[in-house]
């Protein structure tokens, strides 16, 4: 099979692994007779990464890996509804860093969508590599995007220097806003305490890494000039207006996380805020 791969990052090298071991042939950043396409570019992105190869996407199976919100604050799957609604969407997520995937370490992913999906985690599952399936379209998404921006809050206790208390409680009440803001969107509880949002918040990934640099007092502005791109909870912090606006929800946890980190705001107080 051919498996287009758009966004050649980390990500896409990684799992462009796992499908090689599978015999697949990998087309990187180009979909013109692939039988499926496979898009880890950033959230924001995933709309103009498709749009560039329009011409040539015709009945192929979309996966989406990328975990965050378009740009103008809608969901991915919402925006590729409207662009795209001949091919099929699937939402591939899971606690999987790069790394770990290249190394051949057991890992385990979601695979969320409609009919189609038994056929895609055939092509997909491997023996280190293992895929669940889901219908919860909605839930996934939230429960990718939001854990992000969860993460980004426990890193920076950890690089403010508050413990694992302190830290646990973040992550609780993170997860706790999470599947209420996915619930009221139609999602199904269960989703969020899986591998896309409970699973995915247990790694110290970079969005982790980053809050611990904003717990330990560097500025942002500094951070980010030596990045290539804006990493993906950030990303959703920055644009959180946007996001509250599309959904038509509240989101109090991610207006804490946008007053510290680019109003200033006080990281102890900050804290004490969460109910």
């Amino acid at each position: 099979m051919k498996i287009s791969i758009l966004g050649y990052g980390t990500f896409g090298q990684a799992i462009a692994t796992r499908l090689i071991i599978n015999e697949h042939e990998i087309l990187i950043n180009e979909v013109k007779g692939s039988d499926m396409i496979l898009v880890a570019t950033p959230s924001y992105r995933v709309k103009e990464a498709l749009l560039e190869h329009k011409d040539f996407i015709i009945n192929q199976k979309i996966i989406i890996c990328s975990k965050g919100f378009n740009k103008d604050g809608d969901l991915i799957s919402t925006v590729l509804e409207k662009e795209f609604p001949h091919n099929s969407i699937y939402f591939l997520y899971g606690p999987t860093l790069a790394e770990g995937l290249i190394n051949g370490d057991l890992s385990a992913m979601v695979l969320a969508g409609g009919a189609g999906k038994e056929e895609i985690k055939k092509q997909i599952e491997s023996q280190n590599l293992k895929i669940e399936l889901s219908n919860d379209v909605v839930g996934v998404q939230i429960g990718a995007a939001m854990k992000n921006v969860v993460t980004i809050f426990v890193g920076i206790a950890e690089g403010a220097s508050y413990g694992q208390n302190t830290q646990a409680y973040i992550f609780t009440k993170g997860l706790q806003e999470i599947q209420k803001l996915g619930v009221s969107l139609g999602a199904e509880p269960n989703t969020f305490m899986g591998l896309t949002c409970s699973g995915d918040l247990s790694l110290r990934s970079r969005n982790r890494l980053l809050g611990i640099e904003i717990g330990k007092g560097r500025k942002i502005e500094d951070i980010l000039a030596k990045k290539k791109y804006m990493l993906e909870g950030l990303a959703t912090i920055k644009n959180h207006k946007n996001i509250s606006s599309k959904l038509g929800v509240e989101l109090p946890f991610v207006d804490i996380l946008f007053s510290i980190i680019f109003e200033g705001a006080s990281i102890e107080k900050g804290i004490r805020k969460i109910i």
